[in-house]
Parts: structure tokens; sequence; C-alpha cells
């Protein structure tokens, strides 16, 4: 780190290396787009290029890259909010809906019997449910879930890289999985 801010690409090349498959797969979780998260991905890294002189070296690195990652897709939710607000404002027709998340939770859907067809239908059916559970919940939700259940960030990292405190984290949280277990037991069937 401390060589890619002093202007080493190589240095930098090496961190792209190294974190670009948990961004990618983090902002596909969040936006449920993979084409959405490449895109997010290579922004996120350019911004992060960009600041490397105000990375604090107390900070965890992919903390710091996280949260650029996630106000990263904040902003390009806020920006496709106004978009499809004003298009439909011109078109006087209601806005459109939120699309399906790609999104699993690695804790909510062990692994089982893999050659059993009917368990591989059944973990299939379970990992949708939770695909269309994550799709309806909030944002603010879906991030705090993904970056704690699926990416296995502490209380504190997350509490950095969303700016919040660590208790406001917990208390999400707690919400999040309360909403996406509703959802879930909605979506039986």
């Amino acid at each position: 780190m401390r060589l890619a801010a002093l202007g080493a690409a190589a240095a930098f090349d090496i961190l792209v290396l190294r974190y670009q498959d948990r961004v990618f797969n983090m902002l596909a979780r969040m936006c449920g787009s993979a084409d959405e998260a490449e895109d997010l991905a290579q922004e996120t890294f350019l911004k992060a290029y960009r600041a490397l002189d105000a990375f604090r070296q107390g900070s965890k690195f992919y903390t710091w890259l996280f949260r650029i990652a996630v106000n990263t897709a904040f902003s390009r939710r806020r920006q496709d909010g106004r978009r499809k607000s004003h298009e439909a404002a011109r078109l006087d027709a209601p806005g459109s809906s939120a699309g399906e998340g790609e999104q699993t939770m690695r804790e909510t859907v062990a692994d089982a019997g893999e050659n059993d067809p009917a368990r591989r239908l059944e973990k299939e059916q379970l990992k949708q449910r939770v695909r269309d559970g994550l799709a309806r919940i909030e944002p603010d939700y879906r991030s705090i879930l993904v970056l704690r259940d699926i990416e296995g960030l502490d209380y504190d990292a997350i509490a950095e890289t969303l700016s919040i405190s660590r208790a406001a984290v917990k208390s999400r949280l707690h919400r999040a999985r309360q909403e996406l277990a509703r959802l879930l037991k909605d979506l039986r069937g």
C-alpha cells in the first residue's frame, strides 16, 4: 500500500489482483447484476487509485476499499433512481421496480449432498428463495447483510465501511436479519 501511495503502479496492480474478486462479488450481491458489478468494481478501483494519498495508514486497506465500493454502489443507485423518476415523469408512467438480485448467503445455504438430485434441487430452491428475499430487502439492509454474512466483515469494519457506529451496525443487522427471515417465510411455496 505504501508503494502504491508513492506512485508505484505495479504495487497498485498487486492490490487490484488481491481484492478484485472480493470487491466484484460484494458488488454483485449488492446490485444483483454481474455487468453492473463489473462497471462498479472498475469505478471503485479507479477512485481508490486517485485517492491513494487520502488513505489513512492506521486503517485496513480492504475496509477502505470496501467503503469506496459501497459508496460507489449507493451513488449509482441514487443516480439510477433519479433517472428512473425523470423517465417516469416524462412518460407519465409509474417507475419500474427493482431488479432481481443474484445474492446468496453461504451461512444460510449450507453445502449438502451434491450427488443426490433431490438435495441439489432443494438447495437450488433455497438459494433462489434467499436471492428473492435479498432482492426485496431495503438496500441499506441488503448491504449490511452482504458485508457481514457473506463477506464476513466484523462489526468494526462494517461500521468504518458504512460510516456508522458499531451500535448502529448491530441494530441494522438485527433488523435486516428479521426482515429477511420474514420475507423467506413469505416466499415459501
